[in-house]
């Protein structure tokens, strides 16, 4: 197989930021821990006390997602990912940070297997975070 060059090439992190990275995670991965550590009756208090939290799509976030936004955004109303923005007409300011929640994704081939769904961490905006596009 011949390759033509046109692979993009990923810059390499410095030690701070990978240090940095893994910060993050580990904050995160605390915060996903205090969440499940809740009962399901708390964890709805908190959402029934604050309100829901949507995506720009207009789909309610689930209870463990809404804390998680909480937990690092209480202000957020509306969130998205980078590229839903963009579709809805609006860019992600410079410089903002991301809100790390949970995202269901599919198998291989549509096939979950035994195990069931599987999700990633994803990172979306609040619309607070973004300003509109100039046509």
């Amino acid at each position: 197989m011949v390759t033509t060059g046109t692979a993009k090439r990923r810059r390499t992190a410095t030690p701070e930021q990978l240090a940095a990275a893994e910060d993050r995670r580990a904050g995160l991965r605390r915060m996903a821990a205090e969440i499940a550590a809740l009962s399901d009756a708390e964890r709805a208090a908190i959402v029934a006390r604050l309100g829901r939290c949507v995506t720009v799509e207009g789909h309610a976030l689930s209870v463990r997602n809404a804390c998680l936004v909480w937990m690092q955004r209480p202000d957020a109303s509306v969130v998205a990912g980078f590229r839903q923005w963009l579709a809805a007409g609006r860019s992600v300011r410079k410089g903002e940070h991301g809100i790390g929640i949970w995202a269901p994704t599919g198998g291989r081939d549509g096939d979950e297997g035994d195990e069931g769904p599987r999700f990633v961490f994803v990172t979306v905006f609040d619309v607070a975070q973004t300003e509109a596009v100039a046509s």
